[in-house]
């Protein structure tokens, strides 16, 4: 079993799918998506290293760096939804077994949320409610931070998704059938960096 090793073989689609769920399922090569396998050892220090490549190559180009904040955007509040449902369900729960305590301890881990199944129940989900409050407010700063770049680069929500960039990409660049699904990260940010020079020296052609 192989992993993608950076941004050089790692389509946009599959990156875009692990940043948006943490499925690093989707780092194994060949892997169709449905098939059951368990995370290899070793994926999730992958995917950080694949993110930070991917970071460093956004090099402050600014609809990148606009995607990025959607796709941290997204995961945050898939993060926030799926932790807050996992504490409801733990705390309707009078007593767990041994099986369904290590699914929900599991579950909420793959999230960065760590339950202690010996400490006191209330004083854990006190805890990490404490967590989920906070998180809830860094997707508001995140949000924030979204409308004012978009108001500052007269960016439109039709980058807001993988699919729809790809179109903005094709009209802009004049590239046809731009697939997500082969389209390495790396050539992908190459080609977002060439549509906005190519926005630029429109600007500048129409004195703005």
């Amino acid at each position: 079993m192989h992993l993608y090793k950076d941004c050089s073989d790692l389509s946009i689609k599959k990156f875009d799918i692990i940043y948006k769920t943490n499925d690093f399922r989707y780092l194994i090569v060949g892997w169709d998506g449905y098939e059951e396998i368990e995370v290899p050892k070793g994926a999730n220090e992958r995917w950080q290293d694949i993110r930070n490549e991917w970071i460093d190559l956004l090099d402050n180009n600014v609809i990148a760096y606009y995607y990025q904040l959607v796709l941290e955007s997204v995961y945050l509040q898939t993060r926030y939804n799926v932790v807050k449902q996992l504490l409801n369900m733990i705390w309707m729960r009078d007593e767990f077994d041994e099986e369904a305590e290590k699914i929900y301890v599991g579950a909420l881990a793959e999230w960065k949320y760590k339950w202690n199944p010996k400490q006191n129940k209330t004083n854990e989900m006190e805890r990490l409610l404490k967590q989920l409050k906070r998180s809830e407010n860094k997707i508001e700063l995140k949000l924030d931070e979204l409308e004012k770049l978009k108001k500052e680069n007269d960016i439109t929500d039709d980058v807001s998704s993988l699919e729809k960039q790809a179109v903005a990409l094709e009209q802009i660049t004049g590239k046809n059938n731009i697939d997500t699904e082969t389209t390495s990260v790396m050539k992908w940010v190459e080609i977002t960096k060439l549509s906005e020079s190519i926005n630029e020296q429109r600007r500048k052609a129409n004195g703005k």
